[in-house]
Parts: structure tokens; sequence; C-alpha cells
């Protein structure tokens, strides 16, 4: 195999303590096409009486390879890095090669060949470079494309990644595949069975679609005239079919699904719901996230690792019900289930225990004018993980310092406050996000305060529960 392009650069920095070099080359015989990218990133630290002298040195060294047969269209990328230590302990990636995985291709492309390496680039010479060997490669992968449009198509037009793209419409060309505009983001994550093709006219989502059973007018209509602005990711949609079942479509059509298909969930894995009673829940869960901004993690990844810690849990012989219609009940219910989990490992639970009249005491209504104000001592793990989240402060990780302060919970509606108390004494008070309180609570905050001060020398006890036996 002829090499027909090579660039070498190197650079020095951090004043010569450390070295960068990037190696790229292209190479061609008959109906095989390989670029292949080194990369070598060193560091290394002077002896302090010799400045000319290093004594210890890290390098890291990472080798991707692209071989694109320019018969079938069929690809693989290689993978490997290796890493030398400060003191001489050598790591290695296991290498990989992989056959048509669209994902890798992109990562490569993207950013092993546009970048080289470098989230920052290298540079205005490398850059020259690299469309010196797009070139190269355009000029040889595009004349095999078939398709009269792709094969004039102006792809230097294309902003991103015009070698990624180029690969993709050879690709589907070759192998008789109608695409669709977002099939560059698609192919990344779904890919077409030969079965699935042939009673779909070769069309790229129709087939995808038939293969996870999930096809339906409305999706195929709506995936392959996406101009939402933002992607649907055809696995997540899947994901979230599967949970309502058979009558999946009743359920999805009534909830706005392309909100929530933008990321991609972390495995194949699906979570069916087990009633309809869940199933409702859900798509009121579905309608409200992100409503009241107290969750700004995406729904499929919360809730498959949700379900798949109840999946888990539930092997214990306990039973596990889906109750959450928002944020709020969400993570309520995330934080149950992880206490439960731990609760499980170590064999028991702990809380705080306060005497009875006292909590009789502080956490009665206060009563001001027409408004109710209920005050709530945080006293579980639990507790002080929901309060952490709903208030966004470090309420969550302050359970362990509950043995010195009582910490206390004033509620209005969907307004909270969170208040400290040592030795009868308030030592802190809070709104959301660690803001100062609305004006209406303080006179609230005073009342409660006079309440905890006849307490003073209270005292309570932190104590397993629930303990397995």
């Amino acid at each position: 195999m002829e090499r027909i392009f090579n660039h070498t650069q190197l650079r020095k920095t951090d004043k010569g303590k450390c070295y960068e070099k990037c190696d790229i080359s292209i190479y061609y015989a008959d109906d095989t096409l390989m670029m292949e990218s080194e990369y070598t990133f060193t560091y290394r630290r002077p002896n302090d009486n010799d400045l000319n002298e290093f004594t210890l040195s890290r390098e890291v060294e990472t080798v991707r390879r692209f071989n694109l047969d320019l018969k079938t269209s069929n690809f693989t990328v290689y993978n490997h890095t290796h890493t030398k230590g400060f003191f001489g302990d050598l790591k290695s990636t296991k290498p990989k090669t992989n056959r048509n995985r669209f994902d890798l291709l992109a990562e490569m492309t993207s950013f092993g060949f546009y970048k080289g390496g470098k989230e920052k680039g290298w540079g205005v010479r490398f850059n020259r470079k690299i469309e010196e060997a797009w070139s190269i490669m355009s000029e040889i992968i595009q004349p095999r494309i078939k398709n009269d449009y792709l094969k004039t198509k102006g792809y230097n037009k294309v902003e991103v990644d015009p070698m990624f793209d180029m690969v993709v419409d050879f690709h589907l060309d070759c192998k008789n595949i109608k695409g669709h505009d977002l099939v560059y983001l698609d192919i990344q994550n779904d890919y077409p069975k030969q079965k699935f093709l042939k009673v779909n006219d070769r069309k790229f989502i129709p087939s995808v679609l038939d293969g996870y059973n999930i096809k339906t007018r409305q999706y195929v209509s709506t995936l392959t005239n996406n101009d939402e602005g933002m992607p649907i990711i055809i696995k997540t949609l899947n994901y979230f079919s599967k949970l309502y079942g058979e009558n999946y479509i009743d359920y999805m059509n009534k909830v706005d699904w392309h909100l929530h298909c933008y990321r991609v969930p972390p495995t194949n894995k699906t979570h069916p719901l087990k009633n309809e009673r869940e199933k409702k829940n859900m798509l009121k869960t579905m309608i409200n996230w992100e409503r009241d901004g107290l969750n700004t993690d995406s729904l499929v990844h919360s809730l498959y690792d949700l379900l798949n810690l109840r999946e888990k849990l539930e092997k214990t012989g306990i039973e596990l019900k889906y109750t959450a219609t928002n944020d709020e009940e969400f993570k309520r219910l995330e934080e149950n289930w992880k206490g439960l989990k731990k609760y499980f490992s170590r064999g028991y639970k702990i809380r705080y225990t306060f005497p009875e009249e006292f909590l009789e005491y502080i956490e009665k209504d206060i009563q001001i004018g027409d408004v109710r104000y209920t005050p709530k001592v945080l006293s579980s793990e639990e507790d002080f993980k929901v309060e952490g989240h709903i208030m966004k402060n470090c309420m969550g990780g302050q359970f362990n310092h509950g043995s010195i302060f009582i910490f206390i919970s004033l509620r209005k509606g969907k307004k909270w406050v969170d208040v400290r108390f040592n030795k009868g004494e308030q030592t802190m008070v809070y709104g959301k996000a660690n803001s100062p309180i609305p004006d209406d609570f303080k006179i609230v905050v005073d009342a409660l305060t006079k309440r905890v001060k006849k307490f003073g020398e209270i005292s309570w006890i932190k104590e397993k529960y629930d303990i397995i036996e």
C-alpha cells in the first residue's frame, strides 16, 4: 500500500518541559484507503540541580486508524492508547478494531483528524495540511458515489465534519439505503437490519423503527421531517415507547415526546412499567419534567437509572411502585430508593430521634392571617437528600451535622426556607439556592425560633432502625 500523504508536526511547550507530536498519513492501493494518525504528548520534569537533565517523564501515545474498503464501503476503526508513567509504569488500553461503528468514526474524524487529538487543535499550518489531506481523500471517495447529487455535492461547504458526512453518504449509496437530513446523527446510534430494509423500500428511518417494533405513521413522519431544531434519537424514542407496552402510542400521543429524545440512553435495555397506574404517573412525569426548574438532568438518563435501581432492589424480595408525577416527587422517590439500596448493603437505616413532645410542638402549623406555614424537622438521611435537591443547596450533605444542629424546613406551598438551630438559637436561615428568605417568612422564622428556644437544652439520639436480621 502506497503512502500518498504525510504530515508530521512537533511542538515544545511549558518552556521545553513538554513536547507534543502529531503524525498523519494516508495510504492508498486499488480498493483500499487508509488514514492513520499518531499523537504523542510528553511531560518532562527537570532535575532540581541540573535543568538540562530530565529525571521524570510521562508520555501518552494514541494511534487511530481508519480503513475503508472502496468496493463495499465497509470500514474499520482502530484505536490504541499507550501510557508511560512518571516512574516507568506502563499502561496500555486493549487495542480495539471495530467494524462499521459510525459513532467511533465520528469521534476519529472530528477529534482525531480535524483537531489532531487536541481540543484546541494545532494551529494554521496544521489546518492547511488537514485540508490538503481531506482533498486527497475526497478525490478518491466522491467519484465512486453513484448518486448524481452526492457525486457532485459540495462537501467543502460542510462546516462541522465533511469527511464523516462523505463516508456516510458513500456507505449508504453503496448499500442502497435511503437516508434523510439527520442521518449523520441517527447512524451513530442505530443501523437498519437487512430484513427490515427489504420490507421498507430500503428507507433508513422506517427500517430502524421496524427493528424496534415501534413503526407508526406518526413516528415515521416526525422523524423524517424533523424541523424542531434539536435531534430526535430513535433509540431514546424506543426506550420511552417500551415503558408503556403494547398500547404505547395511546400514551405517547398525549405528550411532546420529542422534547425528551435528545440524549442517548446508557444501553439498549428497556424498563416496561408494571400497570396502568404507573403508566399514567409516567405520562404526568414526562409532561411536568423541568416545568418547575427543579431538574436539569435529561429524563431518559434519570429514568433509566431509577428503574434499573428498582430492578436490582426487587431482587431482594420487596415490591416498589413508580408513584412520581413531577420533578419533586421523582427526586423524593429516587432518594428513597437510593436509601433502600444503602439500607440493604449495610443492613440498617439511620435517623435522628427527637422527643415526641418536641416534634408535636415544633411541627404545628404556624398561621399568619389566612396563610399557613408548616415546619418539618429533618431527621432521616432521605429528608436531608430531598431537601437539598429541592432547595438547590448543600442540605443533602448535612445529615452528619444533624448530631450537633437541628435543621428545620419551613414550608408554604412550594416556597420553602431552611433554618438551623444550635442550643435553641437560630444560627442560619436561607431561601432557595442559599438566597435571602422572602419577606413574609421573616415573622414566621421569628415565631419558629421562639418555639425552639423553649427546648434549648433538648437532646436527641442518632439511631439505627429497620435493621435487617
